[in-house]
């Protein structure tokens, strides 16, 4: 196993669970808090598309072997008898806690496993958890320096990257796992097509738009990225809650408008074409003293 481990302490004051909880237990809470089921699945089939998208993206796949080696071979051949079998792959399974959303671990996750202390013991069981340590990171987009936790194999990357910027926007969402990192890149994203950077500098803007023009994606798909399937429902549902407002209008707000534009039309109409004032003929226009009297035409 790739990386350095820590003891089993760390993870037990890491999610504060009680000391008389056993490991299944823990490692049975994990899974439902971490791993998709079809009830995830059937919530995001009615989410935008845009959603959808993202989140094959981020799901559907799995991200490189950090924790064990995959085989070379699809085939192999027994010296003794010569029988030829199939090399399959056997994973090692990954949990990825809430805590893992809350930094940068770079593809890395939690282990569950037996590990025999003395040779007539029983095996027991124990968790393997990444090194975390508080890192600070630069964004040539956003322009910040950003503190976050990440762990020795999301520093190696970023180097790789030659930057944090590259290393978001080159790996695809099954590689960074993190929501934390998945919800910068989504800034950088938005700064990209909105151009929103480097105002003060526009020959260094020019520079970056140049550097990662094809990263550039309509701000439609952006607004949908890098949401948990909690927030999208939030967001998807504050949309047709707005859209319900919009289709049900009081009357009195369409009477106005309708009183409005009529009012418009008529001061745009030439003067020959606009009707002529009804003179009033009422019993009270003919007690006002300042009235002009009305003129007879002479037969």
């Amino acid at each position: 196993m790739a990386g350095r481990m820590c003891r089993n302490s760390t993870w037990k004051s890491m999610i504060r669970l009680p000391r008389n909880d056993g490991p299944g237990t823990i490692m049975s809470r994990l899974k439902q808090r971490t791993l998709p089921d079809a009830a995830i699945r059937h919530t995001v089939i009615k989410l935008p598309v845009a959603y959808q998208k993202f989140y094959d993206e981020w799901q559907s796949r799995e991200g490189t072997p950090i924790h064990w080696v995959p085989s070379k071979v699809n085939w192999t051949r027994d010296p003794g008898t010569g029988a030829v079998s199939i090399v399959r792959d056997r994973p090692i399974p990954i949990v990825y806690p809430d805590q893992s959303h809350q930094g940068i671990w770079g593809g890395e996750g939690v282990i569950d496993g037996l590990v025999k202390k003395k040779k007539f013991r029983s095996p027991v069981p124990r968790f393997w958890v990444p090194a975390l340590k508080r890192s600070v990171v630069y964004s040539e987009i956003l322009d910040k320096y950003l503190s976050v936790v990440v762990t020795d194999r999301a520093l190696q990357l970023i180097d790789q990257f030659n930057g944090f910027d590259s290393y978001l926007l080159e790996n695809p969402a099954y590689e960074i796992k993190s929501l934390l990192a998945l919800k910068l890149k989504k800034k950088i994203l938005l700064a990209l097509a909105m151009r929103d950077f480097a105002h003060d500098n526009p020959k260094h803007q020019l520079e970056l738009l140049d550097k990662y023009k094809q990263f550039v994606l309509p701000i439609e798909e952006v607004e949908w990225y890098g949401l948990s399937v909690a927030e999208a429902k939030a967001k998807y549902m504050a949309q047709l809650n707005e859209e319900k407002v919009k289709a049900v209008q009081p009357l009195k707000i369409k009477l106005r408008q309708e009183l409005i534009q009529n009012l418009r039309d008529e001061a745009n109409k030439p003067i020959e074409d606009r009707p002529e004032p009804i003179q009033s003929t009422s019993w009270l226009s003919k007690l006002n003293p300042f009235s002009k009297p009305e003129q007879k035409s002479s037969l």
